[in-house]
């Protein structure tokens, strides 16, 4: 049998470092590594220290790769897989459509990933943080990015902030994704400063809506999916992001952007709702894949958009049923 050609350098993972496009700056005062946490160590007063915990290799890797494969047998079945490449490596076909076989919500539906997700070195972990039996919202966020930009940087807050908030996220790689390749950064010291520089965002909600405003009708149809909170003009969306563009964000605040010279299987990054974080641009032909699941105490008020409802419905989430006007 022939051997499938070897990779290329973009496949591989010898790409660039950019965020939307713009290369980050590597100087030493704009650029670092995360922090790698013990899990057995003073977690606690680690995330307050550094607003996150970078945990390399807490989760097994072999159950973090069945859920690897898992994706990507259904991307492999939806024909956007380069079949020259093992299925493994997550190749995407150069002429794929956006139709991969997967949605954001796929991960509830399966079971190795729920697995990961919800087994015991995870719910242990977070157990330790809060001190306390914890749950787990229902939906579960899964993030299977191309060749493309990355997502703008935000804090979690303004999506999920309904119910206590001390809400953790945890964003856990299913696949090992080098440098270049779609890895998460976190503005060093930014869930500190976010309370200062961005106090008016952090009190926004991406569902709430001004009912005397230009879009009142569109958002109650479902036509428009967010309004942008500090100008309001008819048609004008917003994504939730507290900036655009990453370099200038922390040009602005200072601080570096941290990441990880490769985020493997078996690795997470915890970090707090006023956080600020991003995704860099994957500018690899690898599918990078990844899931954002959210923890807190069991006993504390939790954001119903997340969770199923009384008779078993699944979450609302963003959809019409979560929206909220407010006179502006």
């Amino acid at each position: 049998m022939t051997p499938p050609p070897a990779a290329t350098p973009a496949a591989r993972g010898a790409a660039p470092l950019t965020a939307a496009g713009r290369p980050l700056d590597r100087s030493d005062d704009a650029f670092g590594w995360l922090r790698p946490t013990d899990p057995g160590g003073p977690l606690q007063q680690r995330l307050e220290e550094d607003g996150y915990l970078f945990v390399p290799g807490l989760l097994d890797r072999g159950e973090v790769r069945e859920g690897r494969l898992d994706l990507l047998r259904r991307v492999q079945a939806a024909g956007a897989l380069d079949p020259a490449f093992p299925l493994e490596d997550g190749i995407v076909r150069a002429d794929a459509g956006e139709d991969r076989g997967l949605w954001q919500s796929y991960p509830a539906t399966s079971e190795p990933i729920m697995a990961v997700l919800r087994g015991g070195r995870m719910l242990g972990l977070f157990e330790d943080l809060f001190g306390g039996a914890v749950r787990s919202y229902d939906f579960v966020w899964l993030r299977d990015q191309p060749r493309s930009h990355g997502i703008n940087p935000h804090c979690d807050v303004v999506f999920m902030g309904r119910g206590t908030p001390q809400v953790l996220t945890c964003w856990t790689p299913f696949g090992d994704i080098p440098v270049g390749a779609g890895g998460l950064i976190i503005l060093e010291g930014s869930h500190r400063t976010s309370r200062e520089r961005a106090g008016d965002y952090l009190r926004q909600d991406v569902d709430t809506y001004c009912e005397n405003g230009p879009n009142a009708d569109a958002v109650r149809a479902g036509e428009m999916r967010w309004e942008r909170w500090d100008d309001p003009a008819p048609g004008r969306e917003w994504g939730g992001e507290l900036a655009g563009d990453a370099v200038a964000l922390r040009e602005e605040w200072g601080g570096r952007w941290l990441t990880a010279p490769e985020f493997r299987m078996g690795d997470v990054l915890v970090f707090t709702m006023s956080t600020v974080h991003g995704g860099t641009d994957n500018n690899t032909d690898r599918l990078r894949l990844s899931t954002d699941s959210r923890y807190q105490l069991a006993s504390a008020p939790i954001d119903e958009r997340w969770v199923n409802g009384e008779h078993g419905e699944p979450p609302v989430g963003h959809g019409v049923g979560a929206k909220r006007g407010k006179i502006c």
